[in-house]
């Protein structure tokens, strides 16, 4: 083979390397398929975690390049997370060249995962009806795109009189902006990085005012983030380091500062470049082209996907479903088109409520006592702070938190709302997820209600009986999760006869209860708690490392991912009774522990 010649040994030059990952990857799937067998022997589940994008330089791209569009990355658009929005670096996919084999690249990956895994979380699955795609010189995440999409046409600019493309495309620099981003510096800025044009452009104030462009040396994101332009020496002054980045900074913005994006591949293609109307290239436009542009952005990201977008889910999600036995769960969060949460209960993917992140955009925080039953809910997750850091970081945030989730009322919290079917979410098909009406079940959707059964039933297990094992403490619990409220004394709804009070500013254990109780008596078929949350119950493990050290992963930065490391022993952990038994200040005992264990914990 390639790599048992042409090197001075008789080995290629990637030898050492590819048999150093040969003989890892073999030590880690020995390791972890035993570690998988001895938890299905304790009845403990293991669920998976499918990543939604491979790296430009895996094996994946190595072996079947055509797979992936290379030129291209996959990120997400502005959020909340950051206002430029996320660039991951991976390449998206090449979708029809998948179909030509019936997505088996997926189905392989899924398989393989079945070794190990029970249930499977699948990363970002709104990249199985769209992906947000950047060009390749991108290294933010505003400029892109979803792939697949409906574009706006030429002859949709035409028909409503936008005929001046470049004026909408390139990025929109005059004389007046640049005096506004960079002040006094605009005349450095305009000499190092750009160009007069030779056009010209009326002001507010009825002046005219040069207009520029980018040298093509600094046109992308590229040129100015990964170039020598800004790099500056170690040891250099404060105001030195200021100066530059902000220097930097307003040159990415004026890149920024673009109505709609080119297609590279069909000139008669365009995209609305996200938050346009923020804009001064849009806001700079006579009222009725801001009029007209407004109309085509809307329903580009708002009405004309929905189609194209379910179809290509529906040719997609099934390949991972079909393929195993595992419970597969899809992490829906971010923007989420009307079109999501139909097409996955319609295949059998159960959804993701994180309760500061809401489904409902009429509320600001989730409501546990709403959820339908095929969703996984949990207070935080890997790609968030940890609830702790998250409550104590905002006071504003937290009374409301303490009063409209937590219902506090005179200092203290109630116990949860027990389910109540009228509470469940309003949406496709929830009704098929009410509880059992005197031992029967009733459901709209049978087959993908069915599959969604075995799975929990059977746990998708490879070898005979592992995973099946690995379920039966928790699989008839499972099959009617709504009792668990009354294992925290939950019964109707809470009054509030008295005056709120002031939450404590701490996340206390007292708080961190009161949060995993809610979410343990959601009719939600699954609760997850990261472990940082479920050490929060107890004084001794909160106090001894800060709450904003415990988080795994910030997808707004590059450079931190998964490092967390626990802070306290799992001896420790399982020798503490009163932590087990549901933590200290009146916990719910034995109680608790059996719900969580009723969850599938």
């Amino acid at each position: 083979s390639s790599l048992d010649s042409n090197g001075g040994n008789g080995h290629s030059s990637v030898y050492d390397a590819v048999v150093l990952r040969y003989y890892v990857q073999f030590h880690l799937d020995a390791q972890l398929r035993r570690a998988s067998a001895f938890a299905a022997s304790k009845g403990v589940v293991l669920k998976g975690d499918l990543p939604i994008g491979v790296d430009k330089a895996s094996v994946d791209t190595w072996t079947h390049p055509e797979l992936f569009r290379m030129r291209a990355s996959t990120g997400a658009p502005p959020d909340a997370f950051d206002a430029n929005g996320q660039n991951w670096g991976f390449p998206t996919y090449n979708w029809d060249v998948m179909s030509e084999d019936g997505y088996e690249w997926w189905r392989r990956r899924m398989t393989h995962l079945e070794r190990y895994f029970s249930a499977m979380r699948v990363d970002h699955v709104l990249g199985f009806f769209r992906i947000w795609e950047l060009p390749a010189h991108a290294r933010l995440g505003r400029l892109g795109r979803f792939r697949p999409s409906v574009p706006i046409r030429r002859h949709e600019l035409d028909e409503r009189g936008l005929w001046f493309i470049d004026r909408l495309c390139d990025p929109y620099i005059t004389g007046l902006e640049l005096r506004r981003v960079f002040g006094d510096r605009d005349g450095e800025a305009a000499g190092r990085f750009l160009e007069e044009t030779g056009a010209t452009s009326n002001g507010a104030d009825g002046g005219v005012t040069p207009t520029f462009r980018f040298k093509p040396e600094f046109a992308t994101e590229e040129s100015l983030l990964d170039g020598d332009a800004f790099k500056i020496r170690d040891g250099s002054p404060d105001w030195l380091v200021e100066e530059t980045r902000a220097m930097r900074a307003g040159l990415v913005a004026l890149q920024h500062n673009v109505c709609l994006l080119r297609d590279g591949e069909d000139p008669d293609a365009f995209y609305p470049r996200i938050e346009l109307e923020k804009t001064s290239s849009f806001t700079n436009l006579d009222p009725w082209a801001r009029d007209a542009l407004a109309w085509l952005a809307d329903d580009y990201f708002n009405r004309r996907q929905d189609t194209l977008w379910r179809e290509n889910a529906r040719r997609t999600l099934p390949a991972l479903t079909e393929c195993t036995g595992q419970l597969v769960c899809g992490e829906d969060l971010g923007m989420v088109p009307p079109c999501v949460q139909p097409v996955l209960e319609e295949i059998g993917i159960f959804g993701l409520r994180i309760q500061r992140m809401p489904h409902d955009g009429r509320y600001e925080f989730g409501k546990p006592e709403t959820y339908a039953y095929d969703t996984v809910c949990s207070p935080s997750c890997h790609d968030t702070t940890t609830t702790r850091a998250w409550y104590e970081a905002d006071e504003a945030r937290r009374r409301r938190f303490a009063v409209e989730a937590l219902e506090m009322s005179g200092g203290a919290f109630p116990p949860p709302r027990a389910y109540r079917a009228e509470h469940i979410e309003k949406g496709s098909g929830s009704a098929a997820f009410a509880p059992p009406a005197d031992g029967v079940h009733v459901s709209r959707q049978g087959d993908a209600e069915a599959r969604r059964r075995t799975s929990l039933d059977s746990g998708g297990g490879s070898r005979p009986g592992s995973r099946r094992a690995s379920l039966d403490k928790g699989a008839s619990s499972l099959r009617n999760p709504f009792e668990t409220a009354n294992a925290f004394g939950g019964g109707g709804d809470a009054t509030q006869n008295e005056a709120p009070g002031e939450p404590p500013a701490r996340c206390s254990p007292s708080v961190m209860r009161a949060i995993v109780r809610q979410h343990m008596a959601s009719p939600s078929c699954l609760a997850v708690f990261p472990a940082q949350d479920l050490l929060a119950l107890a004084e001794e493990y909160a106090a001894t490392r800060p709450a904003e050290e415990e988080t795994i992963n910030d997808p707004t930065n590059n450079r931190h991912y998964w490092r967390f490391r626990l802070h306290a022993r799992l001896e420790d952990l399982a020798s503490d009774s009163e932590w087990l038994g549901g933590g200290r200040e009146g916990g719910g005992g034995a109680g608790e522990m059996a719900a969580f264990r009723a969850k599938g914990l």
